[in-house]
């Protein structure tokens, strides 16, 4: 065989391969969003009330939530929180950690006030302050 006969050969074994391989990774990322689509979501359910730090709480103060859902809560808490960062409007550049129920979601750059604290520090045993949360404001 001379060195002409063998390139178009291996052109078309590497073609062919790759279309191989190519629709391999199609197929199975197809179905995978085809498994994420049918799995259900958590509900979510409105929140009424959060922890703060005691030294973070400044009561009837309005906030802005800042970011949400992370990943960090501490080790202090006996079962899992949402973990939201918020500013106060008065001061933006004061933030503080607004703890959540599990499937109480808040979106970042919404608005909410402090409506009152709900159980003190000491009553809660953990070092936070539960407070009740408002949205309609104005």
């Amino acid at each position: 065989m001379s060195e002409n006969t063998r390139w178009p050969m291996a052109r078309r074994t590497f073609v062919k391969c790759g279309a191989v391989s190519t629709g391999a990774l199609l197929g199975t990322s197809g179905a995978s969003a085809r498994i994420d689509s049918t799995s259900r979501e958590p509900e979510t359910e409105p929140v009424d009330h959060g922890l703060l730090l005691p030294y973070q709480f400044r009561p009837g103060s309005r906030v802005t939530v800042a970011a949400s859902e992370l990943d960090w809560q501490p080790e202090r808490f006996e079962r899992s929180y949402q973990t939201n960062v918020i500013t106060y409007d008065h001061a933006p550049s004061y933030r503080a950690f607004l703890f959540t129920e599990p499937n109480g979601i808040l979106a970042p750059a919404q608005s909410l006030e402090f409506s009152g604290v709900e159980r003190s520090a000491q009553a809660a045993g953990r070092g936070v302050v539960t407070v009740g949360l408002n949205f309609d404001f104005e």
